[in-house]
């Protein structure tokens, strides 16, 4: 098994576990005992590492995934929707959904809710604030490092930070998250590290999967796989408390409508 992947990496990468299996003549079951003894829970697991190491080895490489230069659109976006996939099945193959639960009744319990991210991710938390502020919480956004340690210097046990950073070792958000630990909020961490640097200092660090290289910022199968997890919290807050969500829901699609 080893012997074929060394041999066939850059071209695994796009295949299922059952084309691996048909191309190898090695079986399924083969296949993913072979990549649980490296470590990974699973082949997307391993794929998406596998992707990692490749584009780590190109350091030119500013390409959303294993793009050539000579590709065709067609060919792009079949590598494209192949990594997004990738992406949301090695996330769903490592979900909590436990933490997830847990996470949705922080905003239950929430007086405000501070929203945080640097970079691309903080487009990401802009998004995601104006989804929760339209089911009816009181909610901010932080984009920048002065905002992000102003307020969490005056934060208390009824504020909520819910911060996204794709490395886990952004050190803008590292410092807010700890003086509002240390000031007694709850804290919500959306990551693509599965260790990040400040995990002793959130409540809860869900972990989504990328194929996101340094080189790479910003990619499409990063931002998919932030809001997978970032839809599955916002469903389950939302269900929490239906009749509320929605009837907030309505008002505030309605009130835009009418002053059109």
């Amino acid at each position: 098994m080893y012997d074929f992947i060394d041999d066939h990496h850059e071209d695994i990468i796009y295949d299922s576990i059952t084309e691996l299996s048909e191309k190898s003549g090695i079986g399924n079951a083969t296949i993913v005992r072979f990549c649980k003894k490296l470590g990974f829970k699973g082949y997307p697991e391993f794929k998406v590492a596998l992707v990692r190491d490749l584009s780590a080895r190109v350091p030119g490489n500013v390409f959303s995934g294993p793009i050539e230069q000579e590709d065709s659109i067609e060919t792009i976006a079949k590598k494209f929707y192949k990594v997004n996939l990738e992406a949301l099945e090695a996330t769903m193959s490592n979900m909590d959904y436990d933490m997830i639960k847990k996470a949705a009744l922080l905003f239950r319990k929430a007086g405000r809710v501070h929203f945080a991210g640097i970079g691309h991710s903080g487009m990401t938390a802009l998004e995601t604030k104006y989804k929760f502020m339209r089911i009816g919480f009181h909610s901010d956004v932080y984009t920048d490092d002065h905002t992000m340690l102003m307020m969490a210097s005056i934060m208390d046990k009824s504020d909520l930070v819910f911060a996204i950073s794709h490395s886990g070792e952004t050190k803008e958000i590292a410092k807010m998250l700890k003086i509002a630990k240390t000031n007694g909020a709850h804290i919500i961490f959306i990551t693509g590290n599965p260790s990040p640097v400040n995990k002793d200092d959130v409540d809860y660090a869900i972990h989504y999967s990328s194929t996101e290289s340094l080189f790479q910022t910003g990619a499409v199968s990063t931002k998919v796989a932030q809001l997978f997890v970032i839809d599955l919290i916002y469903t389950e807050v939302a269900r929490l408390s239906m009749d509320d969500a929605i009837g907030k829901k309505i008002k505030t699609a309605q009130i835009i409508k009418t002053n059109k």
